[in-house]
């Protein structure tokens, strides 16, 4: 299955930041527009109409003062006497009176109220004038000239009234306008505000069909998935409804299942293979044990000599190696025999040698190794540790079937930083760059329709499940090389005393000058290190 590209479509994460920036700009649109449209007149509003509360307490305090001061000077005037109490309050009065009004040149208020407000201080600063010089002129005796003083300044008390009412309705019109322009906003806001939470109702609707389109829908294709694989159903494929991440998901899946459904084919493979097997290992396994006899009674015959008692025993050696190989093959294939126990690697790598090496004679290939006697165990299922190796010899004996002789395949063992390795390496072809990024993943094969490309996917998990790790390091020649490395036993002891190679296969030492590791002791191609034991 290609992988789907993630820039065709916009990813999830992508949508539910889209998703979630829309309900943001939603969100705040509406404070931001309260803000703009009603509270700034608001402010406004509020800040005119205390400059004018403000400047109105102010010019009423004043002309409460005078109109106090007024009504003592009409007394004052018809009396021949000069109380000095009453001139000193008459004097703090005035000075209220007289005091003139702080009005800010930035002040919130219309330039028409401002002049207003300007020609009533002006008027009560000349009223508070003219009621000086009237007291003034009564403590100085001078009494001739005090009712028409009085006419005066009455005059100018009233006309301080005509100007007090006419500021009084024009701040009174300008609050009123104030006040009519916030309530339009208000109708205004409030309209706005009903069209805007339609606006949200409406795209619920369509946020609810993205949501559910992108991941409710295929979260709920991929749990109705994992309950079916759950229940044994390994043909279930989900839908890969878009290339974003629950799409990636979803491929991911259908590998997975796809993977476990030619796992359990494969296994299904093998369980008929070791039936099969055991019912011909059966059947085969009596007339080897008959020839073996019958060669062991021929044998016995002190009367047999010569070039028949070498065909003889030629003829029992092949008898029991067939027996022993028919044997390895019913121990690989039984998996009733399969349990977690301390394994030598060892014994590990011969079994498996003992299964491949018929191949060495027909591919004329030299097989040869070293394997380190001081092994110490590790755990692991010893048959599933020989199936990992057996893949491995496989893969090395197909390279080199690529390539013209001479054909070498070197096995290895060692231990070192606590962990025992295994290394089969060939002087084949190798593995191209563009294969050796994928080359663990399911159904990554080099062999075309002949490979199912599960063999080292599977291998890799069998050593992971015993701790270990399975990988492609790098040689400095031509071909590959595989290491197997699984950490050492708990209060492991070493391995006996092994043969310096494996010890197999010697029948194959025939016609076309094949050797395998048992014939001698080949050198590794890379080198051995001189803490492996040699």
């Amino acid at each position: 299955m290609a992988p789907l590209s993630a820039g065709r479509a916009l990813s999830l994460r992508a949508t539910l930041l889209a998703v979630a920036l829309a309900a943001g700009v939603y969100a705040a649109a509406l404070p931001l527009y309260l803000y703009f449209r009603v509270s700034r007149p608001a402010l406004a509003l509020g800040a005119a109409t205390e400059t004018i509360t403000m400047a109105g307490e102010n010019l009423a305090r004043r002309d409460s003062a005078l109109d106090q001061v007024l009504d003592i000077v009409r007394v004052l005037g018809r009396r021949a006497s000069r109380p000095a109490d009453s001139l000193a309050l008459v004097r703090r009065l005035l000075t209220i009176g007289q005091t003139p009004m702080e009005l800010a040149a930035n002040a919130p208020i219309p330039e028409a109220l401002r002049a207003q407000l300007v020609r009533v201080d002006g008027a009560m600063g000349r009223t508070g004038s003219a009621l000086a010089d009237f007291v003034s002129g009564i403590e100085r005796g001078r009494r001739a000239d005090a009712t028409a003083r009085l006419r005066t300044v009455e005059d100018l008390a009233k006309a301080v009234d005509d100007r007090m009412a006419d500021a009084g309705r024009v701040a009174r019109a300008y609050l009123l306008e104030r006040q009519r322009v916030l309530q339009a906003a208000a109708s205004e806001v409030r309209r706005d505000t009903v069209l805007w939470v339609v606006v949200g109702v409406l795209w619920i609707p369509l946020l609810v069909l993205v949501l559910r389109r992108r991941l409710s829908q295929p979260l709920h294709a991929l749990e109705t998935g994992l309950a079916r694989v759950a229940d044994g159903d390994l043909t279930v494929a989900v839908p890969t409804l878009g290339a974003d991440e629950i799409g990636r998901l979803a491929e991911h899946f259908n590998m997975m299942t796809r993977v476990l459904r030619d796992r359990a084919e494969e296994q299904g493979r093998f369980a008929a293979a070791g039936e099969l097997l055991a019912g011909v290992g059966h059947e085969v396994n009596n007339p080897l044990m008959a020839i073996a006899a019958h060669a062991e009674n021929r044998l016995a015959d002190a009367g047999l000599q010569g070039e028949q008692r070498s065909e003889m025993a030629q003829i029992l050696r092949q008898a029991r190696r067939a027996t022993k190989l028919l044997r390895g093959l019913l121990r690989f294939v039984r998996a009733t025999e399969r349990e977690v126990t301390r394994v030598n690697l060892n014994d590990v790598v011969r079994g498996a040698l003992d299964l491949v090496s018929f191949r060495f004679g027909v591919d004329e290939i030299v097989a040869g190794g070293r394997l380190d006697p001081n092994l110490p165990a590790v755990e692991g299922d010893a048959i599933k540790l020989e199936q990992v190796v057996v893949n491995l010899l496989f893969n090395a004996i197909d390279a080199l079937r690529a390539v013209k002789p001479p054909r070498q395949l070197t096995v290895d063992t060692w231990v070192a930083d606590r962990r025992v390795s295994v290394a089969v390496a060939d002087n084949g072809k190798g593995v191209a760059p563009e294969i050796a990024t994928r080359l663990f993943r399911p159904f990554a094969t080099t062999k075309g329709r002949r490979g199912t490309g599960l063999g080292l996917y599977i291998s890799r998990q069998i050593a992971r499940e015993a701790g270990g790790e399975l990988a492609l390091v790098p040689s400095s020649g031509t071909g590959a090389r595989f290491v197997l490395s699984l950490p050492v036993a708990e209060a492991a002891v070493a391995a006996p005393a092994a043969p310096a190679t494996p010890g197999r296969a010697r029948a194959h030492r025939r016609r076309r000058g094949a050797r395998t590791p048992a014939d001698d002791a080949v050198p590794h191609a890379q080198g051995r290190p001189s803490r492996h034991g040699e």
